[in-house]
């Protein structure tokens, strides 16, 4: 009679052992959903840091990586102590050691940002779009982001672009 009580408890045991583990597996699966769905969701914007007289052309970072083969967007702030009428932004990167293209202004990959006019003494944020068809390989360059206006003025900065 013992041995039959005992068997009986050890077979319970290990089926609430059985259960207990496919519902810790099944929760764990589920908080795991729950967390990839919300950070899919979850942005974090760009710190807007203003541009001045004495930095003219300012980004969140001097240094950019992007994803291959998938579109890319960033943003810039100008401040405008010499331009006239409309102000256009380009980026602008040489020809990469791997074989990347040249991206700039006419080129194929062309990089431009929307025209605006910036008041005197003000600044305006310029926002990128770098298409996939520019990015395909891999690729670390020195690229300049320049902004032009109608009279030829222009100010530039130099950033570092990797393609990952």
């Amino acid at each position: 009679m013992k041995k039959k009580a005992s068997l009986s408890l050890s077979i319970n045991a290990i089926v609430i052992l059985v259960l207990a583990i496919t519902m810790l597996g099944l929760g764990l699966a589920f908080t795991k959903g729950m967390f990839g769905k919300l950070s899919s969701k979850l942005s974090v914007p760009e710190p807007d840091i203003p541009a001045t007289a004495d930095d003219t052309v300012v980004m969140p970072s001097e240094e950019m990586t992007i994803t291959k083969n998938k579109e890319f967007i960033f943003s810039v702030n100008v401040y405008n102590d010499k331009f006239t009428g409309p102000t256009t932004g380009s980026l602008e990167c040489p020809v990469g050691k791997n074989g990347a293209a040249e991206i700039g202004k006419g080129k194929a990959n062309e990089v431009l940002s929307g025209p605006q006019t910036i008041p005197a003494g003000e600044d305006k944020g310029f926002k990128f779009i770098v298409p996939k068809t520019a990015v395909s390989i891999s690729d670390t360059r020195v690229c300049r982001i320049i902004f032009t206006d109608e009279a030829a003025n222009e100010e530039g900065k130099q950033i570092v672009v990797s393609i990952r």
